[in-house]
Formats: structure tokens, C-alpha cells, sequence
């Protein structure tokens, strides 16, 4: 049993370390409609399902965290690049997940990617995903949305807050 009574299935993918795993958890009564699960690596997995004439593509993403290594991060992003070079035009990709980064409060340089209604300072990690999405017309949606600070913040632990 889930939320509100519903039932869910999880997809997910690991690797033995213990630093990647990502996963998909879909509403049961929507697993009929999955067409095609792959799981790229244990930080990137996707799902495709189909909608009468609709075909969405979601792409679960966990970039390392900071203090891994460079060539992690760029094969990670180099997966996602792929996998967004795969969309058709009769498809919707959405991409969620943790991408490690803080993308800051303005949109500095990203206007028309980031909608200027972040939290704190932009740093790499957040830098590198806006440039993600400027090259590939995509958006950091949540930024697009002027909300109270406390629903903005997804996690807050030691003074520390991400989005």
C-alpha cells in the first residue's frame, strides 16, 4: 500500500560501493503503459511509457556528489547528453533527480533556463546543470516559481539548504 491507498512499483539500479543508485517508482495502475526500462548505469535510468498517440520519456538522474571525481561527473553527463539526443518528436522527456548542484537565487547569464526565484550562491555543480539545460533548451523548472523560501527548500540540516 502507498500514499493514499494507491499501490507502487519500483525500478531501480545500484552499484555494490554504495555511492550510486537510482530509482523510478511508478502509481501500478500506470505500469501498463512502461514500454521500455533501462538502466544506463546506477546513475542514470530510464523509463518510457505510452500514451495512446503520447510517448514520455522519463530520465532518473543521481549526479556524484562533490568530492568525486571530474571523470565521473562527465561520464555522468555524457549519459544524459546521450539519452537526450534519443528524443523524437512525438516525445516528452522529463528529467528529474538529485543533480547535486545549487543553482542559485538570479538566473545571472541563464535567463530563459532559470526563472530568478532560487536560493543562495550558484555554485559549479549548479553552474554545470544550467549549462546542461541551456544547450538543450531545458528548464530548472523549480526556479520558475516564486514561493515562500521555506517551500523552497527541500533540505535543510546545519545551516546547509538545497533546492
Amino acid at each position: 500500500m502507498g500514499v493514499r491507498g494507491k499501490r507502487y512499483k519500483l525500478w531501480w539500479s545500484r552499484n555494490d560501493a554504495g555511492t550510486g543508485g537510482v530509482g523510478i517508482l511508478v502509481q501500478e495502475e500506470l505500469c501498463e503503459k512502461i514500454v521500455e526500462v533501462r538502466r544506463r548505469s546506477d546513475r542514470v535510468m530510464v523509463m518510457v511509457l505510452a500514451f495512446k498517440e503520447e510517448i514520455v520519456r522519463v530520465v532518473s538522474a543521481y549526479v556524484p556528489k562533490r568530492g568525486r571525481t571530474d571523470i565521473e561527473k562527465d561520464g555522468f553527463y555524457d549519459e544524459m547528453a546521450s539519452e537526450w539526443n534519443l528524443q523524437r518528436k512525438n516525445e516528452m522527456v522529463l528529467g528529474f533527480g538529485d543533480f547535486s548542484g545549487h543553482v542559485g537565487k538570479y538566473a545571472d547569464g541563464f535567463e530563459g533556463v532559470h526563472g530568478d526565484n532560487g536560493i543562495g550562491e550558484r555554485n559549479a555543480e549548479g553552474r554545470r546543470l544550467l549549462e546542461f539545460c541551456d544547450e538543450r533548451e531545458l528548464y530548472a523548472t523549480d526556479t520558475w516559481f516564486n514561493k515562500k523560501k521555506k517551500r523552497k527548500v527541500t533540505f535543510s540540516a546545519g545551516g546547509n539548504e538545497s533546492k
